[in-house]
């Protein structure tokens, strides 16, 4: 009974060691990649002009009342293609929809 217990504890104790030793490296990879990726130069923010970065600044400088700096921009979609797109999408929904068997 004893020799059984102590079976089991080394047997755990291995178990969540593992888990500890594989929980960690995925921790130090996910630092590693971020530290890469402060690193890196940023990205040109393609398609937008100098002058209108500067905008955007001085309106959330304007806003927040302290400076700051613009990472990234992202510029959406015009309404009418994601109504569009939204519209076709139920289209193809409703034409694939089973009815119950009656």
């Amino acid at each position: 009974m004893i020799e059984a217990l102590k079976v089991v504890a080394i047997a755990f104790s291995l178990v969540f060691f593992g888990m500890g030793l594989l929980t960690g490296m995925v921790y130090a990879l996910n630092a590693v990649k971020v530290a890469a990726a402060r690193r890196a130069a940023p990205a040109p923010h393609a398609g937008i002009d100098p002058q209108t970065l500067a905008v955007l600044a001085a309106a959330v400088h304007a806003a927040l009342g302290r400076p700051v700096r613009i990472h990234k921009v992202h510029v959406h979609r015009e309404r009418g293609d994601e109504a569009w797109t939204r519209v076709g999408r139920m289209d193809l929904l409703l034409t694939h929809r089973v009815e119950p068997k009656r």
